[in-house]
């Protein structure tokens, strides 16, 4: 959970971190497999974290962005009867194949693949494994407008997060499709209502009270998390690339149309971001989380101790003799991808010289080499980008910053700003607000953007990892092929 207070110069345009605070939620894992948030602990959160940062502040907006893949079940009254279900939850998987026989016609509907994240599969779950509750709920709602309602009282999602996390919103009509509603057996009165990242509401008066803010103060809905650091380091431009290495990571987008991958394929989603624009591309569930647990194994290192966290990345070097044949395949969780779910982390070609760094680095390389496989097939759908603008904490280490130049062989953008969303949800805020048109806010992002660190990819890496790539995708296709049954 994070909360941080920005402040915008308008003079010199120029966006400045206040102060932030962040707090690591604990999951609630019930039985093998389960993942969850417990939602009244995070709304307490979210009250103690904006009390701390906004004291003796006057607050002029709230912007909010969350995960997406969340569900939670709530009563008539928005009381939730159910904890969070999350992106890291894997039991939905039982009821994949139910969907099977549907999957390419969601596809083409939604953008969204065959996959046990989405809510859809999640609520063909529930009715298998506690239809009692399913019973007694009355909405199924998402991360964001369970946020949004306790803010301001609307049962209200946007339509970045009900693009991306559902699997039930029609990505050309931006409404929820019939097809998914009826194999979920709901109505869409059950579901938020969608509206645009910009909208705003102001928040619950006795709430601004508790928190010591302003009750007049607009409560923007925002976009989904990655879909804010897309608007952050593109402000709406068509035709960039966004790579984003967090707990998980994402290459996409900006398009014009909702473009998608061969239904027989689905190696990419497509969801929809703000404005008639689409975001195309793929995210991986194993990013970050990935070298965060090998350096906890390794090294000793619990994930608190940043510092020591860093120090390890920061130690790193693709300088001097490096292992030729070492290639891990960083699959610590299910993934998004049409992978095997059942096959996890390999470390191809270690030795008697491999070092503990030489894991690290491959993991890392792994991630990269994911993200790269997912590029492929955007260009093979026509979707190309001049550069890649790059975001999330591992792209604060300029060595990750050239393994992705070199992997993709494209130039990379590095922005500086420590958390590119904060940007998105000003972009946002200045939307919201009417203080800039759709224009201005691309124009504000170029010139906030202007002086942006540029890494080029060197022509003998990109060599050596076009070779390891085929290497990679080679023990992908042997080892990870994904089981026919599904």
């Amino acid at each position: 959970m994070k909360v941080a207070l920005l402040n915008f110069n308008e003079r010199e345009e120029s966006l400045t971190v206040i102060k932030s605070l962040n707090l690591r939620i604990v999951p609630i894992r019930p039985e093998p497999s389960a993942y969850e948030h417990d939602p009244k602990e995070v709304l307490a959160t979210i009250k103690q974290l904006v009390r701390d940062v906004c004291r003796g502040v006057r607050v002029d907006a709230i912007v909010l962005t969350t995960y997406l893949f969340g569900l939670v079940l709530t009563d008539a009254e928005m009381r939730p009867i159910t904890n969070i279900i999350t992106w890291l939850d894997e039991r939905p998987y039982e009821v994949l194949r139910e969907l099977q026989p549907f999957s390419k016609e969601l596809y083409v509907r939604t953008g969204c693949p065959h996959l046990h994240v989405y809510t859809l599969p999640k609520l063909l779950w529930l009715r298998r494994r506690a239809p009692s509750t399913l019973r007694e709920a009355k909405y199924f709602i998402d991360a964001k407008a369970l946020l949004m309602n306790f803010l301001t009282g609307s049962n209200i999602t946007d339509l970045s997060s009900a693009s991306g996390t559902y699997q039930m919103l029609n990505i050309r009509s931006l409404k929820w499709d019939e097809l998914p509603l009826s194999l979920a057996g709901i109505d869409e009165s059950s579901l938020p209502e969608v509206r645009e990242g910009y909208y705003s509401e102001h928040i619950k008066t006795r709430l601004a009270y508790e928190l010591g803010i302003d009750g007049e103060v607009p409560v923007v809905l925002g976009v989904y998390d990655g879909a804010s650091m897309i608007y952050g380091l593109t402000g709406g431009a068509s035709g960039l690339g966004v790579i984003n290495m967090g707990s998980s990571a994402m290459i996409r987008a900006l398009v014009q149309e909702p473009i998608i991958d061969s239904p027989q394929l689905m190696r990419f989603q497509t969801y929809y971001l703000i404005d008639h624009a689409w975001l195309a591309g793929g995210a991986i569930s194993n990013g970050g989380i990935v070298v965060e647990h090998l350096i906890r194994l390794l090294y000793d290192v619990q994930p608190d101790d940043v510092g020591a966290y860093s120090r390890v990345l920061s130690s790193l070097s693709i300088t001097g003799k490096r292992p030729q044949t070492l290639i891990s395949i960083p699959l610590l969780y299910p993934e998004r991808l049409p992978i095997n779910p059942a096959r996890r982390v390999s470390i191809v070609g270690l030795d008697i010289t491999t070092k503990k760094e030489d894991i690290i680095l491959s993991a890392i390389e792994g991630v990269i080499m994911l993200l790269a496989l997912l590029y492929r097939a955007m260009e093979e759908n026509g979707i190309s980008v001049s550069e890649v603008r790059v975001g999330g904490k591992l792209t604060e280490y300029p060595l990750i910053r050239k393994l992705i130049a070199s992997i993709l062989g494209k130039e990379v953008v590095y922005s500086g700003f420590v958390d590119a969303s904060h940007l998105g949800n000003l972009l946002l805020l200045l939307r919201s607000l009417k203080h800039a048109s759709a224009k201005e806010v691309r124009e504000l992002c170029e010139k906030m953007l202007g002086r942006s660190e540029r890494t080029t990819p060197m022509l003998d890496e990109v060599a050596r990892y076009r070779n390891l790539l085929k290497e990679f995708e080679l023990i992908i296709s042997k080892l990870y092929s994904h089981p026919t049954s599904n």
